[in-house]
């Protein structure tokens, strides 16, 4: 079991590597950090400028790589790699292949508030193409170097739209060895429209969605594997931010939703609803594809 961890030596690269860090809870998962530098032209220069620059590139990247080891330290399982690609996001995507990755790890970009994600142009380039579940960090992300996975929760909707998602999660679950969470949010905007149906009518749709939301829940919890702890909870907002901040919310826990079906289901593609949830998540959040993988779903 493999897992790619892209670095860059800024606050992302590092949020990325406290990430790994978090997941380095199953000896059976091998870490590879790897570094992505612009590939160079493919001729000489006469006055050897190509060559100096190469060097410079090689140079740079394995100072990277060798503060990512500091980094993470002995105790997690790890190898470290350069490679140059036209871009970030091309050469992560060859390392995933090369490698038949599991799961690809990510910081945040530079923009956005602490401890939410912001998405920056390689990641937004993985949460559209990648193979695998794609796991983001906040930005800021820091937990203590002590910290590590404690739970996964699943954003769940309902048994036909969330069974990759949770197929996905009692994966990481298990193979991780923390209980599991379904988390059903009901975001809705207060503001609805109540001089044509009135508030009690709102009031009555409301809970009728309650009450379907926990019996779809019910019924998830009931079809787990055997031996996975798992519990179920059910938050409301106004905001995807509103419900995630009623949410309650452990250090080495993360979150994992499921992608949209545009993605053609080999692939991972973010609908407006889902980019609103890995920008709103105040906790690590792993985005999977719209079907389980054959990568994904290895034990």
């Amino acid at each position: 079991m493999r897992y790619v961890v892209g670095y860059s030596p800024d606050s992302g690269g590092r949020a990325a590597l406290a990430l790994a860090r978090v997941f380095a809870t199953s000896e059976a998962v091998q870490f590879t950090v790897c570094t992505i530098t612009p590939a160079t032209w493919g001729y000489p220069s006469p006055a050897r400028v190509d060559a100096e620059y190469a060097e410079f590139l090689r140079s740079r990247a394995a100072e990277a790589l060798e503060e990512a080891k500091q980094f993470l330290g002995e105790g997690v399982n790890a190898e470290y790699l350069a490679r140059s690609a036209r871009s970030a996001a091309e050469g992560l995507l060859d390392i995933i292949a090369d490698l038949d990755a599991s799961l690809v790890i990510l910081g945040s970009g530079r923009g956005g508030p602490l401890g939410r994600l912001a998405v920056g142009s390689v990641t937004n380039s993985l949460l559209h193409s990648s193979p695998v579940p794609v796991a983001l960090a906040p930005r800021g992300y820091h937990p203590s170097s002590s910290t590590r996975l404690t739970r996964v929760t699943c954003g769940y909707l309902d048994p036909e739209r969330s069974a990759p998602t949770l197929a996905a999660a009692c994966t990481l679950a298990v193979r991780h060895g923390v209980p599991l969470r379904l988390l059903t949010a009901i975001v809705r905007d207060r503001q609805m429209y109540p001089p044509l149906v009135g508030w009690r009518s709102e009031a009555i749709v409301e809970q009728q969605w309650r009450e379907q939301a926990r019996a779809a829940q019910q019924r998830a919890l009931a079809e787990l594997p055997a031996g996975l702890v798992a519990t179920a909870e059910l938050v409301e907002g106004e905001q995807w931010e509103d419900a995630f901040d009623a949410t309650g919310w452990e250090e080495g826990e993360v979150l994992v939703i499921g992608s949209s079906r545009l993605g053609g289901g080999s692939r991972i593609f973010l609908g407006s609803n889902a980019s609103k949830v890995v920008r709103s998540s105040p906790v690590p959040t792993v985005v999977v594809t719209g079907e389980v993988s054959a990568n994904s779903a290895k034990g």
